[in-house]
């Protein structure tokens, strides 16, 4: 009996642990196969074909976003995701900005390498649910810039 306790808490505690630590790329395949989910890819072959009309001047480069939108899914997916977002935890990222208000909480991540920002996750919890990855080489003084209001 005690070791059939055991083994039951062994397991309960390792699945707790792998539901915890999701990777940004389980967070978008999983709910990406959801009913009503609404997802964009924009690959570096897109993003290639729309930088002569980017502004060039800048050192940052991205080169893939892909959005989630749960906006239209049932109110159970809704919440899972929710529930999954706000456990969100990669010891790849970072919390950059943490925003909590009455109906909505806003974490975005910054995955660095080297001097740059090598990947951006926004996700949006709450009664209009959203995931933002952006990839690329973005410099942390872009961000200031966008910080600050200016372009």
């Amino acid at each position: 009996m005690n070791k059939r306790l055991l083994i039951i808490f062994t397991c309960s505690l390792l699945a707790l642990s792998l539901y915890s630590q999701t990777s940004v790329e389980q967070l978008y395949r999983t709910f990406s196969k959801e009913s009503n989910v609404e997802k964009v890819n924009l690959n570096e072959l897109a993003m290639f074909m729309m930088r002569p009309f980017s502004n060039n001047d800048t050192e940052s480069k991205i080169t893939s976003i892909s959005v989630l939108s749960l906006e239209d899914c049932s109110p159970e997916v809704k919440e899972r995701f929710n529930k999954t977002a706000l456990n969100f935890n990669d010891k790849d990222y970072e919390l950059f900005v943490s925003s909590n208000e009455e109906n909505e909480k806003v974490r975005i991540f910054l995955k660095f390498q080297k001097d740059f920002i090598r990947e951006m996750v926004i996700l949006s919890m709450g009664d209009e649910p959203a995931m933002v990855q952006l990839k690329g080489k973005i410099s942390p003084s872009e961000i200031d810039k966008m910080k600050n209001g200016r372009k």
